[in-house]
């Protein structure tokens, strides 16, 4: 299990961690203005304009144009002044096109953000945004230790190969990435494909019901592998605790509630990290910490049969792991 990380907030306006600067090769970006731990809060950001304001197809130009008139002059500048990477025809919808993020996970709206559509994209970023519904805006926060003058970065897709990543950056954002990762020496970013390639074939067979409900241990075993490529390659994403979550799921469709209130909270740990307190996933999944029962795919075998309360109590940590990953019953 990965060690926990405490979030702390950016708790008044006076305190900015950021500033807009112009970046070589980039524009414009933010730099931290002091050294910034993982787990801050880096900044909270409304959307400008959402794309729920657009009636059709046809006029989508127009429904923008009367949104942006509706905003405050200052807002107003901020929008226009957003990069566009497909200038000509349609301006404002080409803005949204270059800095629009979605509201949330699977939303079909889409917002652009006066601050946050500022940062710009790296391969191994060392921060992470998420919509926060309660809040409706975006919040972004440090996953890694960004030291003071460093630029903030995002990541604008979820992991691949270097050459996956190019043609992605490239067909969606019109740029070439040349992050610490994409900049790797050609042996090196082999062997990084390589152990890409490996983490994707797994995740795949982890994902695969039959699979959790035949051969468990197996599953086990692929997701531990998992969790080393992604330590060797320092991923520090989602796709490590979305790891966490599918350990538990396994572990609940065979009624293992101590394994699975285990990683359930490993998952919420890892998810209030990197999203803050108010995490609107990990406030879905602690329900099952204390009952993992609740869960809709409990119980499909009665193979693992433990209870929350098993959970072993006050040992050295390497006799939890190897309880955990069912090396020792």
């Amino acid at each position: 299990m990965s060690p926990r990380r405490d979030y702390t907030a950016a708790s008044n306006s006076e305190d900015i961690l950021w500033k807009l600067e112009p970046i070589p090769g980039k524009g414009k970006g933010l730099v931290a203005t002091r050294d910034i731990s993982p787990g801050t809060l880096i900044l909270s950001d409304s959307p400008l304009i959402t794309t729920d304001v657009i009636k059709s197809v046809e006029t989508t130009e127009k429904d923008l144009a009367q949104a942006l008139k509706a905003l405050p002059k200052d807002s107003q500048r901020a929008y226009l002044s957003l990069h566009n990477n497909y200038p000509g025809k349609n301006p404002l919808s080409n803005i949204v096109r270059s800095n629009g993020y979605p509201l949330g996970p699977g939303s079909n709206v889409g917002g652009v953000f006066a601050n946050v559509s500022r940062i710009n994209h790296s391969c191994r970023p060392n921060a992470k945004h998420t919509w926060n519904a309660s809040l409706k805006q975006k919040t972004v926060y440090a996953i890694r230790p960004i030291a003071a003058g460093h630029e903030l970065t995002l990541s604008y897709l979820q992991g691949g190969t270097y050459g996956q990543r190019q043609q992605e950056l490239q067909s969606f954002f019109g740029f070439t990435c040349t992050c610490d990762l994409c900049s790797k020496p050609l042996t090196e970013r082999a062997a990084s494909d390589s152990r890409i390639q490996h983490a994707q074939n797994l995740n795949d067979a982890i994902g695969d019901y039959d699979a959790c409900r035949s051969s468990p241990m197996r599953v086990l075993a692929d997701a531990r592998r998992l969790l080393e490529l992604y330590r060797e390659e320092d991923v520090i994403d989602d796709r490590v605790p979305n790891v966490y979550y599918d350990l538990f799921q396994v572990c609940a469709m065979h009624s293992d509630a101590a394994r699975a209130s285990a990683f359930a909270e490993e998952y919420c740990a890892l998810k209030r990290a990197s999203e803050g307190p108010m995490s609107t996933a990990a406030s879905e999944v602690g329900l099952y910490v204390e009952r993992p029962e609740r869960f809709a795919s409990w119980g499909k075998t009665r193979e693992w049969m433990s209870r929350v309360e098993d959970v072993p109590k006050r040992v050295e940590r390497g006799k939890l792991e190897r309880w955990l990953w069912r090396e020792e019953k």
